[in-house]
């Protein structure tokens, strides 16, 4: 039987009065913050205005450092696997990195890239010379290194059972990358690191022939196509992110230039698709 519990509160004007004071503590937040970045936003509108048509210079190395650093594929622990299968065994265990085709990727890669250099009305052009020196129209953005790895992502499940959870192993590949930008004398080192890995899609028990429990887990799994995928995906976020980076620069610049005060804590991302400018913590370079 349940039963239907009506609870009944007083009221009062000084329980109004104080009701509103977190919200106006809010709204005046957002004000000052509003106010703050306001300047911030204005220069980075006219840097996206002023830099229509830059040219862009992008390098990449001439090959990829890949290795695999999973436990289950390391000889030391194969120890109970004959020497001369030891090998073929983690070769054959190797999810993606001894299938990479690095020409192939790195295609992909610049490709991605310029086409998303088109989106932000720049271009990839090759500008540079004896008597040309990178500016704010001509920029280099050099992706010196880049290093994969192939790993163990350790995931927290459901397996059925409400509140029933299970940590489980699933394959994930990290891309890291090292970048020199450069749009006036000085240049930036800064790094990028994204992954991606099997998604746990549904687990259970089981019961074998002996009753003893038994975890059964099922995956998305991905392939070497997928990974071809992910590379367009760096592709655009290594062009938005440099945007993104030259703009910050840019606004930092013209405030101290102006007097006026800047903060490393506002960050902006521009979204050329929605002509729109908005504020971030992590989604960006990191800067070395």
């Amino acid at each position: 039987m349940s039963v239907k519990i009506t609870k009944q509160y007083s009221k009062s004007i000084y329980g109004d009065v104080i009701s509103r004071v977190p919200m106006l503590f809010m709204v005046l937040t957002f004000a000052l913050l509003f106010v703050s970045c306001a300047p911030h936003k204005k220069l980075a509108y006219e840097f996206v205005k002023n830099t229509k048509g830059a040219s862009v210079a992008f390098y990449l190395p001439n090959d990829l450092e890949k290795n695999n650093i999973r436990k289950d594929c390391q000889p030391e622990n194969l120890d109970y696997i004959e020497e001369e299968y030891v090998q073929d065994t983690i070769e054959a265990r190797t999810k993606i990195v001894n299938k990479i085709d690095d020409e192939m990727f790195l295609d992909i890669l610049i490709s991605s890239f310029e086409s998303t250099l088109e989106d932000y009305d720049l271009a990839l052009e090759y500008w540079e010379n004896e008597n040309s020196m990178p500016d704010s129209l001509h920029w280099v953005v050099d992706l010196s290194h880049i290093e994969i790895l192939e790993y163990i992502e350790y995931q927290v499940a459901q397996c059925v059972v409400e509140g029933d959870y299970e940590i489980l192993p699933s394959v994930g590949v990290n891309v890291a990358s090292w970048i020199d930008l450069i749009n006036g004398e000085d240049a930036k080192f800064v790094y990028a690191e994204q992954s991606f890995y099997e998604q746990i899609c549904d687990c259970y028990y089981t019961l074998d022939s002996l009753n003893n429990i038994v975890l059964n887990a099922e995956y998305y799994e991905f392939d070497i196509n997928d990974f071809y995928d992910f590379a367009v995906f760096l592709g655009k976020l290594y062009a938005g992110y440099s945007f993104d980076y030259f703009m910050n620069e840019y606004v930092k610049k013209e405030m101290k230039k102006k007097g006026q005060e800047y903060s490393d804590d506002i960050y902006m991302r521009y979204d050329p698709y929605e002509s729109y400018i908005y504020y971030t913590r992590r989604d960006k370079f990191i800067e070395l």
